[in-house]
């Protein structure tokens, strides 16, 4: 499948050196907008989330696809003399290097920035590292698990008399790729300014952290040490999920209007009277007597008699969903956000759509999640060589 290429970053070529979840997500989303980015995986073995679940390598699992959209698998391997050599000719005529190997890793292969620059100072480099290439933890070994723990995600997470818990999605992987990719942006209009090229350093440290920007800036400047959240807030109430007679469904009172309007919705004006009450920070101070007051009534119904209720006066709530309720919605089909297209080998499947909405630059599903090398004859003709040179590449080992 090939759709027409109409994204803001089209012409852009991006060297994709990175693995697994964060460094594959930025460059799909710069894919997904037009970048023509090549994926250098080593040969025969790939990307190691190719094999997740048991899948195929050559084809990838489920979860290589879903980070792994809009871009060619080029087979090099780059501990191989001649595969740095390939890289190199790669990165002169590039735009921008992605990478998330542990700090100093690209420099002993002889492809780190450094080695770079001298051949394109117009490059752009961005190396998304676990905890940055200084200080005490810069060589631990970082993933998503270890990112949400070490960075006060997942402390904060579950309920207070519970474990920690993980955040269901990999939100260390996912945000530093957001951040990776808006970087790259960044970095680009300015090289449209100067000419020049820059590095970029990406820790997943930070970005895990900015996810608490509000409660983070809190606690410095307060000292206050926040319990777990549970299902809520530990400054709205009621702010939460609760359990009806058959299933769970939220309710937001982000305003004091929200909270008034349900007692309303509730036939309980007379909880406005009540000190306790009347005020979100009196609710705070009293968060038990609420949430047991409200769940006692909850339980007397349905999601949908409650999700009604809060609906006709203008209550914010909704159904907590399983994966299956939420492919469901209606929604998601009026603003597009699963698409369904064709793999050439493998036929029908479907996929989450491109996020970002640009009227007059779209973004497009464009490439399908590549097979294990699939694209390194192609591009190793990009670069110039011979069917010969191609053919002793493969039988050398460089490439695949």
């Amino acid at each position: 499948m090939t759709m027409e290429n109409r994204g803001p970053l089209k012409g852009i070529r991006v060297i994709d050196v990175s693995h697994q979840a964060a460094g594959p997500w930025c460059t799909t989303l710069l894919g997904d907008m037009g970048a023509e980015v090549w994926k250098i995986e080593k040969p025969g073995r790939g990307d190691a989330i190719r094999h997740a679940r048991g899948a195929d390598p050559k084809v990838g699992s489920f979860n290589f696809w879903g980070l792994n959209r809009n871009k060619r698998s080029v087979g090099v391997d780059v501990k191989h003399p001649a595969g740095v050599a390939l890289l190199k000719e790669m990165a002169a005529s590039a735009d921008v290097v992605v990478e998330n190997f542990r700090p100093g890793v690209m420099d002993r292969l002889g492809i780190g920035y450094e080695q770079l620059r001298p051949i394109n100072p117009r490059l752009i480099y961005c190396a998304i590292t676990a905890f940055g290439d200084k200080g005490p933890m810069a060589q631990n070994p970082g993933m998503d698990l270890i990112l949400q723990a070490t960075g006060g995600m997942m402390g904060l997470t579950g309920f207070p008399d519970g474990p920690p818990a993980k955040a269901a999605g990999p939100v260390a992987d996912i945000s530093s790729g957001i951040y990776a990719a808006y970087a790259i942006a960044l970095a680009l209009y300015h090289r449209t300014q100067t000419g020049r090229g820059q590095r970029i350093d990406l820790t997943m440290l930070d970005a895990v952290i900015s996810l608490l920007a509000d409660i983070s800036t809190a606690h410095l400047n307060t000292g206050y040490d926040y319990e777990k959240f549970g299902n809520g807030h530990p400054d709205l109430v009621p702010y939460q999920a609760f359990k009806a007679s058959d299933g769970y469904f939220v309710v937001a009172c982000l305003s004091n209007a929200f909270f008034k309007r349900l007692c309303q919705g509730l036939k309980r004006e007379d909880l406005l009277a009540n000190p306790n009450f009347a005020t979100n920070q009196a609710r705070c101070q009293h968060r038990q007597e609420v949430v047991e007051l409200l769940q006692a009534l909850f339980l007397t119904n349905t999601c949908e008699h409650w999700i009604t209720l809060c609906s006709a006066y203008d209550v914010p709530s909704c159904r907590v969903n399983s994966l299956k309720d939420l492919f469901a919605m209606e929604q998601l089909k009026a603003i597009g956000s699963v698409a369904e297209w064709a793999h050439p080998q493998h036929g029908p499947f479907r996929t989450m759509n491109v996020p970002i909405h640009l009227s007059e630059t779209p973004g497009a599903l464009r490439i399908p999640p590549p097979g294990l090398g699939e694209h390194t004859d192609e591009v190793l003709r990009l670069l110039g060589k011979t069917e010969q040179e191609i053919n002793q590449l493969r039988t050398d080992g460089v490439c695949g």
